[in-house]
């Protein structure tokens, strides 16, 4: 093996150290840079598309569910207006219906 101080990658998960939280987000007593399953899901880091969420991603959408704002929508906020997509009756209207008068911007002159 290499010695871990010459190791970018200490617990061998696929993680750079240097992209791993500092400390022990799971609290089991193993620092994250050594610690193979770092958010204690049972699911090994190398393998877990969201390594320091333990909720992951419910939805699918390749947004970690602790950082996630539109949860159970996999469509997320694809104009970023604040709106889950799937909630959002103006959809790629970033600006919505700002006079309030029921027609989305994008479709006014």
């Amino acid at each position: 093996g290499i010695d871990n101080f010459r190791d970018t990658d200490s617990d061998g998960d696929g993680v750079d150290d240097a992209d791993e939280p500092v400390g022990d987000i799971d609290s089991d007593g193993v620092d994250n840079v050594l610690d193979s399953d770092s958010d204690n899901d049972k699911i090994s880091d190398n393998h877990d598309s969201c390594p320091f969420d333990a909720l992951n991603d419910a939805d699918e959408d390749g947004v970690c569910d602790g950082v996630d704002s539109c949860l159970d929508d996999a469509a997320n906020d694809g104009d970023n207006d604040g709106l889950c997509d799937g909630v959002d009756s103006c959809l790629n209207d970033a600006a919505n219906d700002a006079d309030s008068d029921f027609v989305c911007d994008s479709m006014e002159s």
